[in-house]
């Protein structure tokens, strides 16, 4: 039986059963799935506005006129609406177009990945767009440089795409302009299709903006440092007036900063990270800084504001230097802002390291400091298995500080959010709304990243167009597979259980701060809240101190390294001047001839308060001891006082001393004296044993002289009579 006549004999529900099948081979009747395959144009369906033939080879007249989408109504296509789609051409090439004609095409096979919807964004002019559902003669002719608005207005039923639950999703979506029935001139988008109660549960979507200014210098400061580069990374310092032009330009109608607040600031779902150091210049800043504050605080109500480490540290290098206190440092200095952008108490639970991929030990030092999350690149913590993917905002890693919630951004919402241009170039605010909602719509579609929260993270540096992110960030509040919500939500949030490729051990960038110059800056800070003991109001001495110490540690100076090496030596050369003030005068030479003596000496106090210090001898040979220790003094506010103190001298001999004042921890608090000291206490054991034995040599001679003298004249008489007595008492014993 011949084909036509098999036709002729099928019953008529067959023939529509088969027409039907034969559609969705095709793909005209809306695949719910499969890969897009850029291939020749193809000729319009039945049932709508023909078009004329497009030559699929290129032509010397292809892309060399301009064509833009600038609407999309509505964003998401239901059954039974009508879609508008509005572009400008403009003719940039030398011939005038004679007979202009745009073109609505769309390929109707629903878009499934991201690596998808990269191909039909960056596919060529002269590539397949798709099938033509529409089309409007634009009045010519169009000469060189004219431009023109058109709108092409096509039904929903013109697509052919299909009601059932899984065809919902991303098509590609493009306007055409021909002359003469040649392309001359493309623009791609996407149409996003929802039919009927189709529309799945909404994807978590949450929006991270880092907040942070440009690189300082801090006023106190000894010695001037050239100001550094404007650096797109930069963050501010708050005792800084160096910078302030540059704030000022930054905040000003046409800076970054004042960008960042303008295009996210009208959604409060989108979450602020913010360095306290910004606030605090840009309140001391000129004019356009205090107006960009008073905006950020009022658009912060209500809004989920976290607080980053004062000065926005860079956390690697802190960690390779292992210098947890500095982060403390800076972690107490956000948690005391008393500026109302972050309401009541600000959250310092979140870090931000300055590499896409941190190291372990940098993970391990955000353990350690208390905070609950840190924000890595799109790169950090890959899926282990490529056939897996997962999209997941939060990943638990283990480090040997405890475990730690990685916030991973998903790098297409990323993208696109950062540079709609250099996702698809030329875009308008209507293309980069499209492509966005694309975007969430494949991973809502996606069952291995189904239900988990994305996240997406600007950089630093973020200078954001801002039609074009108000028109992606309006498009995300309304699309209904999308819920906004905020990062603080997302930290909370258990990851998925895929394995994930580790942080390396230990990584570190050759543009982070040294670990010599870290520690340098600690100690420095260490030593002069140490000294600052010393006196009964310390608060003085430290008085801008720890921004001074924690300015050269921002992440801002990765991108001036000498610059940032001159403002290290200044900082160090000013905490030096700090821990002035205190001295020590001495005799050079003292000579001690007794074995117990006093050493006096001279305490000088030139600070502005008392000062109680610890005068601490030390002499370099046991022949000298200092039996009590350190002598505890106390100095009046700009004067001298006189100390003594008790030494032993244990034998002869010429000794070095060495003479510290000690803050209440040992600390020196003032550059060491010396004096030489002569110990000659022989000299008084001589003298005593001389005299000794003169006394003794003196008692035995008057011993000696009374023996040889005799008895004396008294004692005689005295025998002289008892011997007369004697006889006459014998003779009358002897009576009767």
């Amino acid at each position: 039986m011949s084909p036509s006549r098999l036709g002729h004999a099928m019953p008529a529900r067959w023939r529509a059963v088969l027409c039907v099948l034969t559609l969705v081979a095709l793909g005209v009747g809306g695949a719910a799935g499969g890969p897009f395959k850029p291939g020749p144009a193809a000729a319009a369906a039945p049932g709508v506005v023909p078009t004329a033939v497009v030559t699929p080879a290129p032509t010397p007249d292809a892309g060399t006129v301009l064509v833009q989408v600038t609407g999309v109504e509505p964003q998401v296509l239901q059954p039974a609406q009508d879609l508008l789609v509005t572009a400008t051409i403009r003719n940039d090439s030398a011939k005038v177009l004679e007979s202009p004609r745009a073109t609505l095409r769309i390929s109707r096979f629903r878009l499934a990945s991201t690596t998808q919807l990269e191909t039909w964004a960056g596919s060529a002019v002269a590539a397949d767009a798709g099938k033509a559902v529409g089309s409007v003669d634009i009045p010519g002719p169009l000469a060189p440089g004219m431009s023109v608005q058109t709108t092409l207005t096509v039904p929903s039923t013109a697509f052919g795409l299909l009601n059932t639950p899984d065809a919902w999703g991303p098509r590609g979506l493009a306007v055409e302009l021909t002359d003469g029935g040649r392309r001359v001139g493309l623009d791609r988008t996407f149409l996003l299709w929802l039919p009927d109660e189709t529309a799945p549960a909404p994807t978590p979507v949450s929006v991270l903006v880092p907040v942070v200014g440009p690189a300082s210098t801090p006023v106190a400061t000894t010695t001037p440092v050239p100001a550094p580069t404007p650096s797109p990374t930069a963050t501010a310092s708050a005792d800084s007036s160096a910078t302030d032009p540059e704030l000022d330009a930054l905040t000003g109608a046409t800076g970054r900063l004042r960008a960042v607040i303008d295009a996210t600031g009208h959604h409060a779902e989108v979450s602020w990270a913010v360095d306290p150091s910004l606030v605090e210049a840009a309140a001391a800043g000129g004019s356009s800084s205090t107006s960009w504050l008073a905006d950020l605080t009022q658009r912060s109500a209500r809004r989920d504001v976290l607080a980053l480490p004062w000065g926005d540290p860079d956390l690697a290098a802190i960690a390779h230097a292992d210098r947890p206190d500095l982060l403390t440092l800076a972690r107490d200095a956000s948690a005391g802002s008393a500026a109302t952008v972050f309401g009541g108490t600000p959250q310092t639970q979140l870090m931000w390291a300055a590499d896409d991929v941190p190291d372990a030990t940098t993970a391990a030092l955000t353990v350690r400091s208390g905070a609950r999350a840190l924000v890595v690149g799109p790169d950090a913590l890959a899926p282990e298995r490529e056939a897996a993917p997962t999209r997941s905002g939060t990943v638990a890693v283990r480090t040997d500080a405890g475990e730690l919630t990685a916030l991973v951004p998903d790098s297409a919402l990323t993208a696109a959010l950062t540079d709609a241009d250099a996702v698809d170039p030329g875009a308008t605010p209507a293309t980069a709304a499209q492509r966005i909602l694309a975007e969430t719509a494949v991973a809502a579609h996606d069952r291995a990243s189904a239900g988990q929260h994305l996240l997406a993270a600007l950089p630093r540096d973020w200078d954001p167009e801002v039609p074009i992110v108000q028109a992606q960030l309006d498009a995300l509040a309304t699309a209904p597979w999308v819920e906004l919500t905020s990062v603080t939500g997302l930290i909370g949030r258990a990851g998925d259980d895929s394995a994930r490729a580790p942080l390396p051990t230990s990584a570190r960038s050759a543009q982070e701060l040294s670990p010599a110059h870290v520690v340098a800056l600690g100690d420095a800070r260490a030593s002069v809240a140490a000294f600052a003991t010393v006196v009964p109001v310390p608060d003085t001495l430290l008085a801008g101190l720890d921004r001074a110490i924690l300015s050269p540690l921002s992440v801002a100076w990765r991108d001036a390294p000498s610059r940032r090496g001159a403002l290290v030596d200044t900082v160090l050369a000013d905490a030096n001047t700090r821990r002035t003030g205190l001295s020590v005068l001495v005799s050079p030479k003292f000579t001690a001839v007794a074995s117990a003596t006093q050493i006096r000496l001279t305490v000088h106090n030139a600070l502005p308060q008392d000062a109680t210090v610890q005068v601490d001898l030390r002499p370099r040979k046991a022949c000298l001891t200092v039996p009590d220790g350190p002598t505890l003094a106390t100095v009046a506010a700009e004067s001298d006082a006189i100390v003594s103190i008790d030494v032993q001298a244990n034998a002869n001999c010429d000794v070095d001393v060495d003479v510290y004042l000690l803050a209440s921890d040992g600390t020196v608090v003032a550059s060491p004296a010396k004096f030489s000291a002569r110990l000659a206490p022989t000299i008084e054991n001589v003298g005593t044993l001389a005299v000794g034995a003169l006394l003794a040599l003196g008692l035995v001679v008057g011993i000696i002289r009374t023996v040889r003298r005799g008895q004396t004249a008294n004692r005689g008489a005295r025998v002289a009579a008892l011997a007369a007595a004697a006889p006459h008492a014998s003779a009358e014993e002897k009576t009767p």
